[in-house]
């Protein structure tokens, strides 16, 4: 609402002419149509005898006469008040607005963060080890056992015997990569361990529900920012 159709209304209120209202306000009749249509604005004497004459509330006006009436206002002390402090509920809002929008945004982060993690696939390791190897033996000793032997060759295939009797195979699963093998020592010697198969983990427990607060999260920073932008103007 402009001014001047707040001016008539309240005029119109107490059942007052034009006339009337300007013998009351000490003004000319020619003045306050012009205040009423918008054509002139007051001066700051004017406006706070205006004030006094229909009981305007100053926070009440503020509530009800357009934004843009502010400017045409701003020489009179009240109205110059009224816009500063405006101003500074404005930045307050839109910095709590922007604030909120960047928590969001960080929540949102987070959950899809998660999600994307948990969710990712694995990969599970499979190694073996024949035996224990005895300080001196070489890692692939057990090898030996794979080996076709001729049957002249006693002591080649005594030593295989002796080999086969000692596997005690250690077989171990693990979602860390240790290389193609790797060795642990052992209380009697070492094992040596060589990679046999890879493949895809199953996922005990996934995180995709993540996804929705994320979401969420997101539309609703978008949405802060969105109104902080829109309380700028």
């Amino acid at each position: 609402m402009k001014l001047g159709n707040y001016l008539k209304a309240r005029r119109e209120e107490r059942g007052w002419t034009q006339p009337e209202a300007a013998r009351r306000a000490q003004i000319e009749q020619s003045y306050l149509s012009k205040l009423e249509t918008s054509k002139s604005y007051p001066q700051e004497e004017i406006f706070d005898r205006l004030v006094k004459l229909y009981d305007i509330k100053i926070t009440e006006l503020n509530k009800i006469i357009d934004s843009d009436e502010y400017e045409k206002l701003s020489d009179i002390k009240q109205m110059r008040k009224l816009i500063i402090e405006q101003k500074q509920n404005q930045v307050t809002v839109i910095k709590s607005w922007l604030i909120a929008g960047l928590a969001f945004l960080m929540l949102s982060g987070a959950c899809l963060a998660v999600a994307h993690l948990y969710s990712s696939s694995q990969k599970e390791y499979f190694y073996r080890s024949s035996g224990i190897i005895l300080p001196g033996e070489p890692l692939q000793i057990f090898k030996i056992t794979n080996r076709t032997v001729d049957n002249n060759d006693l002591e080649m295939s005594k030593k295989q015997i002796e080999m086969v009797n000692r596997i005690a195979q250690d077989d171990i699963t693990t979602l860390i990569y240790r290389g193609s093998s790797y060795i642990e020592e052992t209380a009697d010697g070492r094992r040596f361990y060589e990679l046999q198969t890879t493949k895809d983990a199953s996922q005990q427990s996934t995180m995709n529900w993540f996804l929705v607060p994320g979401l969420m999260f997101l539309f609703g920073s978008l949405g802060c920012f969105y109104i902080s932008h829109r309380w700028q103007k």
